[in-house]
């Protein structure tokens, strides 16, 4: 984001990482604080020989540079020089607003972005909410953990984090259009909409089914098994056994062949329901062999899987090692030892964008000897309704970014093969064998699980009504079209001719195959932008292993810091790894996009969804490379945070009801003192360190309150007298709030003559940019349409249709 000017008012996660974000993109970003410093400064440090070091403050603020502004100064009078300022607002909002629109006022190019947990309106738009919250409000933490014991949150901030990556794309497209108009915007961010958008099928299932869905342990719920983690000898793995070939290789792998005569086995739903006479098989396997050994055979049989990797495996990567991923930001002296202080580096590497690696900054420092850089705006920047987007990708991460493009306004055009909808499916006669007696809320068979139908009803064109597809796939038009079919090469010159962006989320070797790398592209147009996002990347000695969600998440790092205290890891409910990479997708997009308007030349873009997981817990790696060689990881903490205390999950009246709260000062503490009875509390307890000494303690005097009380009702009494809290949010709950209601969370995408088709809308708000969202694309709905606009005369299009190169069904 070259020549951007970017000053962030923020003191919190989301905003940091939202400008951290511009700022490894290449925008210039000052970070204004109050002269006693940013409240970051003081978050995860570590007492060194030259005194404390924030890993948060070195992670979430490189490549910055600080000024100190004074505390009375209006919005407008701060923002002179800026092109855009990020805020972040917990609690009354009514006096920022004010100041945003008098600063839009005074410049009118301005693009003002305002973070806050629930949105400038609605019933519960002066809610606080933190880190912890988030993971409860957006209804993340209701799939997370063991179904007999209290919810988790994953191991770290990183909701908070997606929040902020959600509104660096929310300030790009506003920088886009002003580019074009003139003409500013206010991008208003609401942690529950930027959540609710980060989830696969949980919406799905419970607007198309009426079944909620819940938390599973370490299983990947309803839909597939194994796709899950496994205790060896010495550690863990996991594996993903999703396709027909991995199911077979898995069964040769634990030489366990008779599996394979059990039919009902090769649907993935199938094995899910017998979860428990699998696990039996699977655990008593995998304990009798090393993390290597399991992995190696199941490798060898084409089964995805790897170890689950501790912050300091991922430290000490080959992989990583190999692409130049950690930043070295020098030498730290702790405990009479010195250690490197290393980051991870930027999400991916934009070509002749990604700028020099620069320390986080004292107070007041600014390393370039001036608080901005010189303006640059791209001569050729136009709105994205004249972008085209050319569309190789599957599963989540990668129709994600292609999603958010099209919501946008660009031209994304959806390229896939006849079969493509039919992966893993059964015919449609034995789908509706399966639904007789199926009723509203009950959990389809597994048949017809993976499908998502609305009504569990697949219909005459089951490949048009699958739910998880129409959920990720909005807002495109669809060419269904066979690469290697007579005449499929050249339909894929001509369109790549015409288009701006090539973005694919193949393996390396899918790429090579479908003869879109970057190179071929570039034959084909020589301006072209390419993104591929693999789950390795594109180089490295593992950069051909097939990723899934729940793969990433071990290999990353994240599932070793979540869980229970007593408890091994965790992974996500959800493929948490795809939406931490469609996110961070989407943000690199724009910005190689930005710097191809700049220079009119080709930009490359190779985006590792592993490097993109371990960017969401950055200062957590910061802290552990400072750690002396063979010391113990820090324990699992559940759902509390060295940040404040008492923190926590709470039981509440009713069946599986829980709330979340935070303390994270003194004058919050003596909120709740008063709330819960003074008596109730020990007059010790009125520091933060005699809290996090008697956590427990406290604890239960918390939960005493709690367990007589409504989650939704426990939670408001905790926010009228300041205390940031949520009820623990199922799906159910989302869509049915008041709140999500008068916010207009959720939006129809259905097609003309459908019934309707809930899911979450935009993720962000934006006055003045145009969004187009609309409904997902038929099967080759709009061959003809896009052939037409290549040169394509009917009778050349009919004979497509004859060869099987482009198609409307999938085939029989």
């Amino acid at each position: 984001m070259r020549g951007v000017r970017v000053l962030d008012l923020s003191d919190g996660r989301a905003g940091a990482y939202c400008a951290r974000l511009l700022a490894m993109a290449g925008a210039d970003v000052v970070v204004g604080e109050t002269p006693e410093g940013s409240h970051l400064r003081r978050s995860r440090v570590i007492d060194t020989a030259a005194g404390p070091i924030s890993a948060a403050w070195e992670y979430l603020r490189a490549n910055t540079a600080s000024v100190v502004i004074d505390p009375g100064a209006s919005l407008a009078e701060l923002a002179g020089d800026t092109d855009v300022v990020v805020l972040d607002v917990d609690g009354d909002l009514t006096a920022t607003q004010a100041e945003i629109a008098a600063a839009r006022e005074a410049h009118s190019r301005l693009v003002a972005a305002a973070i806050t947990p629930y949105g400038f309106t609605g019933p519960k738009s002066a809610w606080r909410a933190g880190p912890l919250e988030h993971w409860a409000l957006g209804g993340h933490m209701s799939l997370n953990g063991e179904p007999d014991r209290h919810p988790l949150p994953g191991g770290g901030p990183w909701l908070t984090h997606l929040v902020g990556a959600t509104a660096a794309i929310g300030i790009q497209a506003a920088l886009v259009n002003a580019a074009t108009t003139g003409r500013g915007d206010l991008v208003e961010v609401s942690a529950l909409e930027a959540l609710a958008n980060a989830h696969q099928w949980s919406f799905s299932l419970y607007t198309h089914n009426g079944v909620t869905k819940r938390r599973w342990g370490n299983r990947f719920g309803e839909q597939h098994h194994p796709l899950a983690l496994y205790e060896c000898i010495d550690g863990w793995i996991c594996i993903a056994s999703v396709s027909i070939h991995q199911w077979e290789g898995f069964c040769i792998a634990m030489d366990q062949v008779e599996l394979l005569a059990r039919d009902d086995f090769y649907v993935p739903a199938v094995r899910f329901d017998h979860a428990d006479e699998l696990d039996e098989i699977i655990s008593a396997w995998a304990a009798k062999k090393t993390v290597a050994e399991a992995v190696a055979v199941l490798q060898d049989n084409q089964v995805p899987s790897g170890p689950v990797a501790s912050l300091d495996d991922m430290l000490a990567s080959p992989q990583l090692a190999s692409r130049d991923y950690w930043l070295n930001a020098g030498a730290v002296d702790v405990t009479d030892e010195k250690f490197g202080l290393r980051l991870p580096g930027p999400p991916a590497q934009v070509e002749g964008a990604t700028p020099p690696f620069r320390r986080a900054p004292a107070l007041g420092a600014d390393p370039a000897g001036t608080a901005f850089g010189e303006r640059s705006w791209p001569s050729g920047a136009e709105p994205l309704a004249g972008v085209r987007v050319v569309e190789f990708t599957i599963a989540w991460a990668g129709p994600l970014v292609c999603r958010m493009l099209g919501d946008l306004g660009a031209d994304v055009i959806k390229i896939e093969h006849p079969t493509a909808r039919g992966l893993a499916m059964p015919p449609a006669d034995m789908i509706l064998a399966e639904r007789g007696g199926w009723e509203w809320g009950q959990l389809p068979g597994p048949l017809s699980r993976n499908g998502i139908f609305l009504n569990n009803d697949p219909g005459d064109d089951w490949f048009n009504r699958l739910g998880h597809w129409n959920k990720m796939n909005r807002s495109k038009r669809g060419l269904c079209l066979d690469l290697k079919a007579p005449g499929g090469q050249q339909v894929l010159r001509r369109l790549v001719e015409t288009a701006d962006i090539v973005v694919n989320n193949y393996s390396p070797r899918g790429v090579r195959s479908a003869g879109i790398t970057p190179a071929e592209l570039r034959e084909m147009n020589p301006a072209i932008v390419t993104l591929d996002m693999s789950g390795f990347g594109a180089t490295g000695p593992d950069a051909e292993r097939i990723s899934w969600g729940p793969v990433l998440d071990a290999a990353s790092g994240l599932a070793s810091t979540t869980g229970y205290p007593d408890s091994g890891p965790y992974k996500q409910g959800i493929a948490f790894p795809d939406v931490v990479g469609g996110l961070h997708g989407t943000v690199i997009a724009l910005a190689a996009l930005w710097q191809h308007w700049h220079t009119g030349e080709p930009v490359a873009v190779d985006l590792s969804q592993l490097e993109t997981a371990i960017n969401v817990a950055g200062d957590q790696f910061a802290e552990a490379s400072m750690r002396p060689p063979g010391a113990p990881h820090p324990p699992r903490r559940g759902a509390r945070t060295s940040d404040a205390a008492p923190a926590g999950v709470y039981r509440c009246r009713g069946d599986d009801a829980w709330l979340t709260l935070t303390v994270d000062d003194d004058a919050t503490w003596r909120s709740l003192t008063a709330l819960l009875g003074d008596a109730e509390c020990e007059p010790r307890w009125t520091t933060a360190a005699a809290r996090h000494a008697d956590h427990d303690a406290i604890d239960a005097v918390i939960e005493r309150w709690t367990a007589t009380r409504d989650k939704h009702e426990a939670a408001a009494e905790l926010q009228a007298v300041g205390i940031s809290a949520s009820a623990v949010m199922t799906i159910a709950d989302i869509v049915n709030d008041d709140h999500s209601a008068s916010r207009g969370l959720m939006v129809d995408h259905a097609r003309p003559g459908e019934q309707p088709q809930l899911f979450p809308g935009l993720p962000f708000r934006l006055d003045a940019t145009p969004a187009a969202l609309s409904p997902p694309p038929r099967l080759g709905q709009h061959n003809e349409d896009i052939l037409t606009e290549l040169g394509y005369n009917p009778a050349e299009i009919t004979d497509l249709y004859s060869r099987n190169t482009i198609a409307n069904t999938p085939p029989d």
